[in-house]
């Protein structure tokens, strides 16, 4: 199952370096090696979204995003996101955000947006059949050691805001006290 969330990130990643394009998942399957329909499916299982939505949602936060950080003319925007005239944007801002996009523009406050979505944490395989594979779990070993009270000098130098370059000032024997192994 594990080559299936690295087949979806690969989607994810192509789908966000294409998506001021026009990609279309005969395109995507290509480059990922699957067929459209297994793409379609297991991205859909994987992320919990279908491609769609994914990319209409991706559209519109970047659309956003756009309106807050640049003075591009609102129908620049949305045919570089994909929406096929200002008036498309206008109801998916407006669906999506509760405000029209010259609104958000004048007042940009916080909104949901979609982030990109990553899939190869482990928490995406706690469910159903993205469970981890036994083979790749090893049992953690714990070891508890008991360290004796002991006190606590510190060091410092005014000129200094991190501790390799602290060393590479002063002589750590001197610092430390020479090092000493115990086993």
């Amino acid at each position: 199952m594990y080559e299936w969330n690295e087949a979806v990130q690969q989607m994810i990643d192509w789908l966000d370096a294409h998506i001021t394009e026009t990609p279309t998942l005969l395109e995507m399957s290509k480059q990922i090696g699957y067929s459209p329909y297994y793409c379609s499916s297991r991205f859909h299982a994987i992320t919990g979204v279908t491609l769609k939505n994914y990319m209409a949602a991706r559209r519109l936060s970047l659309a956003a995003e756009a309106l807050r950080d640049t003075d591009a003319r609102i129908l620049d925007i949305a045919l570089n996101y994909g929406f096929s005239s200002q008036q498309a944007l206008t109801r998916a801002f407006v669906y999506a955000y509760g405000c029209t996009p010259a609104a958000y523009r004048r007042n940009p406050g916080p909104i949901p947006v979609s982030m990109k979505k990553e899939v190869l944490f482990p928490e995406y395989y706690e469910q159903g059949d993205r469970n981890m594979e036994k083979t790749i779990l090893t049992e953690a070993k714990v070891r508890v050691e008991y360290i004796p009270a002991h006190k606590y000098i510190a060091v410092r130098d005014a000129q200094v805001q991190a501790y390799f370059p602290f060393f590479e000032r002063h002589n750590c024997d001197e610092i430390c006290g020479g090092c000493r192994t115990t086993s």
